[in-house]
């Protein structure tokens, strides 16, 4: 009987070795592949596997807006109070929210004050305030009245009448009814300056019995 052939330890190294010399390939030991033994642009994209790349693994600074594709980053991916006004050029914030409660409409004849409260704030140098807001009302027209009923609102900074604002209705019956009330802006002062806000009520007298102001919310909007 013929041995069988076996194989050594020759036999081995010497076949991988015409392997590696037919194929021409270049066996490198595992981990020594580092940054200059790859050609530049010659990993792409698409040899990346999902979530390869972490934020940890990115230098600070590395990505910049010419990197970043336009619709990239939406609002969900910016967190909670990243973005504060001291964060953009020209910083926009509301400096104060004014709110009112329900007030009998007047008779007519002089206006009254309506009372809000959160109405004042400071106004520095180089910013510009803008007053806005909205009011609520249940009214009426009185049926012997000629005219709608009409409800005024004068607004106020610092005693100076500066915008306002006006609701009305046609209807005899009592409807809820929305109104709109603005002011000129108020100029940046040359040193920091307290501002209030007040407003005042007033009507034609057309208004039924029971016609009230429901509510009032304003805003003072801060550019600067």
């Amino acid at each position: 009987m013929k041995n069988k052939p076996r194989l050594s330890y020759a036999n081995v190294v010497s076949t991988l070795a015409l392997f590696l010399v037919l194929s021409g390939g270049v066996a490198l030991a595992a981990g020594k592949v580092r940054t200059n033994d790859i050609f530049k642009r010659a990993v792409t994209s698409g040899k990346l596997a999902i979530g390869a790349v972490r934020s940890n693994q990115i230098a600070n600074g590395a990505v910049s807006a010419p990197q970043i594709a336009n619709g990239t980053i939406g609002s969900r991916q910016i967190g909670a109070a990243a973005v504060a006004p001291s964060n953009l050029q020209f910083p926009v914030y509301f400096t104060a929210s004014p709110v009112g409660g329900s007030l009998p409409v007047p008779p007519g004849g002089q206006p009254v004050d309506y009372p809000i409260s959160d109405s004042t704030w400071t106004q520095g140098p180089g910013q510009l305030a803008v007053v806005f807001g909205g009011t609520v009302g249940t009214l009426a027209r009185d049926e012997s009245a000629g005219e709608d009923c009409r409800v005024f609102f004068e607004v106020r900074v610092n005693g100076r009448q500066t915008g306002g604002g006006e609701m009305s209705t046609g209807s005899t019956a009592p409807v809820q009814v929305e109104g709109s009330v603005g002011a000129s802006p108020e100029v940046d002062p040359l040193t920091p300056t307290a501002k209030k806000l007040t407003v005042k009520v007033g009507s034609n007298g057309s208004c039924a019995a029971g016609s009230t102001v429901d509510s009032g919310r304003f805003r003072v909007l801060d550019f600067g």
